[in-house]
């Protein structure tokens, strides 16, 4: 009796399931549509809104105390000692840097920085701990315990970075706003050349055309490197999150919460290294959009509903925790399952409908997106050549884009994933890295040609786009073969950098750099 009734209860749910699945289906490419023409339309403004003016810099500026913290985890020694050489050249009277390096086990790699900070004197200091929770934020959170009780700011330098002698100066010079709690300035890098370009420039219009609009909606979150912070504004927010992975972004959120200014000066006072290979870039990339939106996912009443914003800051965080979204997989899907279906039986409206909604999502996507780079790196002076680079290197990348925040909506929870910064030998091979890309590309050529056969057009389109857009990793991967030859050149001893200037043009580093004995701090 009980096998009938479960026999019975499991037939009327597949009857039940056949019934709505193609509700269901259109439920969803229509849901993911509306979200997709709402943050699109967003970005699209967010990259057309003209650049704020420049505030006033002030002719003299007092020097307060600045503690700079690097936060270090298995760094390469000699891409360390780039950076701590760099600060030990700041035009700054009144600083210390702090070198905190976390739960690294190997101890070839932290014993060098830790006598490295011996020789360049007493304002540089080394922390080793082991078992500290909460990544790179449980370790910035740990090393404040230890600054100079004269401290104003907390100046936020990256292991790669090589930054500016009047770095310091420069940032200081934007702070004589006592409520303002964060100044950020925007990631450059050196290692870059013409082969890599259109990654360089992807980095780039995130902060040509994102921080642009974040600044003048008054919503500028940290993006965890060259950041200065005010003391007394990140001791009030509690400091930073050890729960979310983009602890940086997480930050400048919490800041304007509170009601501290946070803004963003478009000017390079330093340089630091790209991901030399592709995973490692995927993994870089992955953490950004994750981490985004876990803030926007535990955030979301506050965001839009909270009364500590006002609506331009809402209408900004909102635009700017999503710009790395991508909602093409949801139609991506679709057509991989409706396009054998279409073939063997005839669809139902609905599923035609869903059909035409994943098309149109897609094909508005190309577009708009298109539309966001071209608007954000023309500005800065890109021809349309350049801007090309960027896009079909940001197309390529869709597959992170699009699975991360659905990851997320998922489950929110996941560790911090570190960006490798040691320069392997080999460059690894593309087929690895790029399997799930690769695997998408195939179903949708298949996916096109079926709809194809069964006389759709859009459809078609969108899945041969989609297609094209999955193997454009390739040539992703094929611009990390010049970032891994660039990254091998910064690891070579400084002696043997004299040719690296030449080529990379870093405005922070010298021709003739003096002796580390020569170095007086």
């Amino acid at each position: 009796m009980l096998k009938r009734i479960s026999l019975l209860a499991l037939g009327f749910g597949l009857l039940a399931l056949l019934f709505l699945a193609p509700i269901v289906h259109l439920f969803l490419v229509g849901a993911n549509f509306a979200v997709h023409a709402v943050v699109m339309f967003l970005q699209i403004i967010a990259a057309r809104l003209p650049r704020p003016g420049t505030p006033p810099v002030p002719d003299r500026i007092d020097e307060p105390f600045v503690s700079i913290h690097v936060p270090a985890h298995n760094e390469p020694p000699e891409l360390l000692k780039q950076t701590l050489y760099s600060l030990s050249q700041l035009r700054w009277r009144n600083f210390e840097v702090l070198v905190i390096d976390n739960n690294t086990t190997d101890e070839s790699l932290w014993r060098p920085i830790e006598e490295y900070c011996r020789k360049l004197g007493s304002r540089f200091r080394f922390f080793h701990v082991e078992g500290l929770p909460g990544y790179k934020a449980g370790a910035m959170n740990h090393v404040r315990q230890f600054m100079d009780p004269r401290a104003e700011f907390i100046f936020v330098v990256d292991a790669d970075y090589v930054v500016e002698r009047t770095a310091l100066r420069t940032a200081l010079s934007h702070a004589s706003d006592p409520r303002t709690g964060l100044i950020q300035f925007p990631q450059d890098y050196r290692n870059i050349g013409p082969g890599n370009l259109g990654i360089a420039l992807d980095f780039k219009h995130f902060f040509a055309g994102y921080m642009t609009m974040a600044n003048r909606f008054e919503c500028v979150p940290s993006t965890g490197t060259l950041s200065l912070l005010r003391v007394s504004a990140l001791r009030e927010v509690g400091g930073f999150s050890t729960t979310s992975i983009t602890e940086d972004a997480d930050l400048g959120f919490k800041m304007c919460v509170q009601g501290f200014r946070a803004i963003y000066v478009n000017e390079t006072i330093g340089r630091g290294v790209m991901p030399h290979d592709l995973e490692g870039l995927k993994k870089q990339r992955w953490r950004w959009a994750f981490g985004n939106a876990q803030i926007l996912k535990l955030n979301w009443r506050q965001i839009l509903l909270g009364k500590a914003l006002n609506w331009r800051q809402k209408l900004g965080f909102f635009t700017h925790l999503t710009a790395w979204f991508n909602f093409n997989l949801i139609p991506s899907l679709s057509l991989l399952i409706l396009a054998p279906v279409a073939l063997l039986w005839d669809l139902s409206p609905l599923q035609e409908t869903a059909i035409a909604v994943s098309g149109f999502t897609v094909a508005t996507y190309m577009v708009m997106r298109f539309g966001t780079l071209f608007y954000s790196l023309r500005r800065e002076g890109h021809s349309l050549r350049e801007i090309w680079l960027a896009y079909l290197t940001h197309i390529g990348m869709g597959w992170i884009f699009s699975a991360s925040w659905l990851r997320c909506l998922w489950n929110h929870e996941l560790p911090f994933i570190r960006t490798n910064k040691f320069v392997g030998r080999l460059l690894p091979g593309p087929l690895r890295a790029t399997l799930i890309e690769s695997c998408l590309g195939v179903g949708l050529v298949f996916a096109c040609v079926l709809l194809t056969a069964t006389d759709f057009i859009l459809g078609p389109l969108a899945a041969l786009f989609m297609a094209t857009s999955r193997f454009l990793v390739f040539w992703v991967w094929h611009q990390t073969r010049h970032t891994w030859h660039l990254s091998q050149v910064l690891e070579l001893p400084r002696e043997s950098r004299i040719e690296l200037t030449e080529l990379l043009k870093p405005e922070s580093w010298h021709t003739n750099p003096p002796e580390i004995n020569q170095v007086h701090c």
